[in-house]
């Protein structure tokens, strides 16, 4: 029980501590430094991909922890919204970010609609960050865990 418990607690204190780290921290602090508005752009994509991969390793992890759970683990919320968290991981790395790469790599700049659309894309995915640390928050900050719940 007790390691069961330690273990998600770590899993999901590592993933959202990654999160608020570089989301809120590494991000704005790399765009203040960096006088190259475009080096900081791709140093911070550069975290965003780590982070994402911390991600899809942590939410993978505790996904699989909770299957092991059997049907308990679909009645609990937190069984979802781990799922939610790491579905839109999948989605920011796999579609958004390789958009964004690929905009970035023809020229975007110089061309108003590709702008238009990196743009768009970029609010989209600060809009499912900022999703994703909320979700995470509440997941750290409850202490109905889902190991002591199923144990119970």
């Amino acid at each position: 029980m007790i390691a069961g418990l330690v273990g998600e607690r770590l899993l999901l204190t590592l993933w959202v501590g990654g999160l608020w780290a570089i989301g809120y921290i590494a991000a704005p602090v790399a765009f203040a430094y960096f006088e190259d508005i475009e080096v900081a752009g791709t140093f911070v994509g550069r975290l965003f991909t780590i982070v994402n991969y911390l991600g899809l390793a942590c939410g993978s992890a505790l996904v699989v922890r909770y299957s092991l759970l059997g049907q308990h683990a679909i009645t609990l919320w937190r069984f979802w919204v781990t799922i939610t968290m790491l579905f839109l991981v999948v989605f920011m790395h796999f579609y958004l970010q390789v958009e964004m790469s690929a905009i970035k790599n023809i020229g975007w700049r110089q061309n108003s609609e590709l702008s238009a659309q990196f743009d768009l894309l970029h609010h989209i995915s600060t809009f499912i960050y900022v999703v994703l640390s909320i979700l995470g928050l509440a997941l750290v900050s409850t202490q109905d865990n889902m190991i002591t719940t199923a144990e119970s």
